[in-house]
């Protein structure tokens, strides 16, 4: 743990790896106290109720909480994925063997179909607040 900012590391992550100590020094997350990160701010009522289950939609919400990320994303993560390392036990793994890549696609969306990652931000900005919203809609009602 950082003595500075508390931050958990790996024991590998210490500013010296030359030294072997029970009280390392870490620079990794505050530079050794020379930055200082502000604590959160409480989020608002609707978010900080979908989080912690007193919405009603809250459990549709955290089923779905990966998708609503991925819906406000630019972008798409590519690669070739290693699935052959995974045998079960522990945690899940993403592995990406080799190069990893974004795909950003088209700035406009092909005809007939709905805009999509950096698309809602940026085709018919006349209409973008309302495509962001329903890409929102339907995810948080279930009409995929």
């Amino acid at each position: 743990m950082c003595h500075k900012c508390f931050a958990m590391v790996w024991y590998a992550e210490r500013a010296r790896k030359d030294v072997v100590t029970n009280t390392p020094k870490i620079s990794l997350c505050c530079m050794q106290g020379n930055i200082t990160i502000p604590f959160m701010t409480e989020p608002p009522p609707l978010i900080r109720n979908l989080f912690n289950g007193t919405d009603a939609k809250g459990s549709h919400f955290l089923a779905n909480v990966r998708s609503y990320n991925n819906m406000f994303a630019f972008t798409s993560l590519g690669g070739r994925v290693d699935t052959g390392r995974h045998d079960g036990r522990g945690p899940p793994q993403f592995i990406i063997a080799g190069q990893n890549y974004h795909r950003i696609g088209s700035l406009a969306p092909n005809k007939g179909q709905a805009p999509k990652f950096a698309q809602l931000y940026i085709y018919g900005t006349e209409n973008e607040v309302s495509n962001r919203l329903s890409h929102f809609r339907c995810l948080f009602y279930m009409c995929i």
